[in-house]
């Protein structure tokens, strides 16, 4: 396992990198050096306020507020949302949480309430939705039982309730006064939040531009002034502005790092592992008379799943997307600290994954590959998402390990939203890489990826995985629930449902003149959270 919470340095150019407050939102006054902080990561797949019409990679976290927090150090559910508190009851269909009573929005919009929240989860599970994994903040019935009261029911158990409305979470808060008076036009031109920063503004193509809230009833301050999530989708522009000192952080892809660390950077990793990255094979909608299922694909042969996993060099990949600082994913959505985790799949992956092209060109050959196929190409997305730089280059590598053992494939450039709709509309005939971030309870894991009403990025469904995950919602005695989660990952991890990656932590690449250290727990999409914990090299 790699190190978590480190940082790395090497001597360089970074005494010579003096700090410039270069910014593309010339807002306001201008600053001093040091009380801006400016960041550089990949553009979202949809630049709106409206975090409800977007896939949930990145929305407006330094501002608004969720139900429900997350540790800084350990991402475990705690205190810092909006709620004091929360209960379930003893059958977990029934979820009540109880808001901290001196909670207010940002612009004078006056207290957070239950009404609020209500209004939020309305938004947020209205038939315009395209967040992913929806259905887990869906509710059969919520009750506003006061102004601080909230109650969510449920027809049958629901034990990770807590998730979709924490740091990954479905929901950000809203505030409903706000949108009584100025619907959606005010959540776009100015959406009032509750976190310790507040937005002030944001530019399509460019960034988003917050500042700190002076005496916030949390009592929290961060350390700068104003912070500004700058977009790119260059990797080497990105660094190339980090080394100018143009910004001060930038989410880089593993392979740039040591040129950042040659110029005097750091890096700054989340305290726990953020995400698991897969590829996955799509369009294997198994499930009876399911009229999506298209048998004909070269994927939908078990033996050809086998052969495209036993191609690939995983120790190589991880070398070349993350410079070594990853493990190898055994199993997606299984997790050591969560329900089921079955150390047997840890030790059979070597001997049913492990890199073998010898026997995967058998493999082939025995599925009768490419003859026995109407269209034998594998078609191959590359595609950018924020948090994860290293998409591009793993399709690519993809490819080269696809090609060698005698598949014929094709690379298909395409961003993140338009996968989305093709995955909404059931018609994603491809294999493209998709992240577990943060790294989901193992149920809820499971039902996003095998189930019809998980998420749009998913590829594999059939009778028996469905109903094991049926019988699992219907379970609550931890005992079993352990048992048939353990059962489900060992189903398809055997029918070779996808392609495991990797298991990593996020990272940010930081200017150590301007930026003194970071404690994020890597609990969100794209990673990074907890942003009034960014601290100033030189205090706030």
């Amino acid at each position: 396992m790699i190190a978590r919470s480190t940082k790395w340095r090497v001597a360089g150019l970074g005494s010579a990198l003096a700090f410039a407050a270069a910014v593309c939102l010339p807002i306001g006054t201008a600053l001093a050096a040091g009380e801006r902080v400016t960041i550089v990561m990949d553009p979202p797949s949809v630049e709106t306020n409206r975090f409800w019409q977007t896939i949930g990679d990145f929305g407006l976290d330094p501002s608004l507020q969720r139900l429900v927090g997350n540790d800084p150090e350990t991402g475990v559910y705690n205190n810092d949302g909006l709620a004091e508190r929360w209960e379930a009851s003893a059958d977990f269909r029934t979820w009540t949480f109880y808001l901290k009573p001196d909670a207010e929005w940002h612009f004078d919009w006056g207290p957070v309430t239950a009404a609020d929240v209500l209004h939020s989860y309305e938004l947020h599970t209205a038939p315009d939705v395209t967040l992913t994994g929806i259905e887990q903040l869906m509710a059969d019935r919520v009750e506003v039982i006061d102004d601080h009261t909230i109650a969510f029911h449920f027809e049958r158990a629901r034990t990770d309730f807590a998730f979709p409305l924490a740091g990954r979470g479905s929901m950000y808060v809203y505030s409903k006064a706000q949108f009584d008076a100025e619907a959606l036009d005010g959540y776009d031109r100015r959406p009032a939040g509750s976190g310790p920063y507040q937005y002030v503004e944001r530019r399509v193509g460019e960034g988003v531009l917050f500042e700190r809230v002076e005496d916030h009833w949390t009592g929290a301050r961060p350390d700068f002034r104003e912070l500004h999530i700058r977009f790119s989708s260059e990797p080497a522009t990105m660094l190339a502005m980090l080394v100018a000192g143009e910004v001060d952080m930038a989410t880089l892809p593993r392979e740039l790092n040591p040129q950042a660390l040659e110029a005097g950077m750091e890096i700054i990793e989340s305290q726990n592992a953020a995400m698991q990255t897969v590829m996955i094979m799509h369009g294997l909608y198994q499930t009876s008379g399911d009229p999506d299922h298209r048998p004909d694909l070269p994927w939908a042969n078990v033996e050809v799943r086998e052969a495209m996993n036993r191609a690939i060099d995983r120790e190589t990949l991880i070398d070349v997307l993350y410079d070594g600082r990853a493990d190898i994913l055994p199993r997606y959505n299984m997790h050591e600290p969560h329900e089921g985790f079955e150390p047997a799949l840890v030790e059979r992956f070597e001997e049913m994954y492990g890199y073998d092209p010898e026997r995967a060109r058998e493999l082939l050959k025995e599925a009768g590959y490419p003859d026995a196929f109407p269209d034998p190409v594998i078609p191959i997305v590359a595609t950018t998402l924020a948090g994860n730089p290293e998409f591009p280059t793993m399709a690519e590598l993809l490819q080269v390990f696809f090609e060698d053992i005698g598949l014929e494939t094709e690379l298909r450039e395409m961003d993140y939203a338009s996968l989305g709709a093709l995955g909404r509309g059931r018609q994603a005939y491809v294999i493209s890489p998709v992240r577990n971030a943060p790294i989901r309870p193992s149920e809820l894991g499971l039902r996003n990826t095998f189930t019809p009403q998980g998420s749009y990025f998913h590829g594999y469904e059939d009778d028996t995985i469905v109903a094991m995950i049926e019988k699992i919602s219907e379970t609550i005695e931890p005992e079993a629930r352990d048992r048939l989660i353990r059962e489900a990952f060992t189903y398809v991890f055997e029918q070779y449902t996808d392609l495991p990656m990797a298991s990593v932590n996020a990272e940010v690449t930081v200017n150590p003149d301007v930026v003194g250290g970071w404690v994020y727990p890597g609990v969100t999409s794209f990673g990074l959270s907890h942003w009034h914990l960014i601290e100033s090299a030189e205090g706030g």
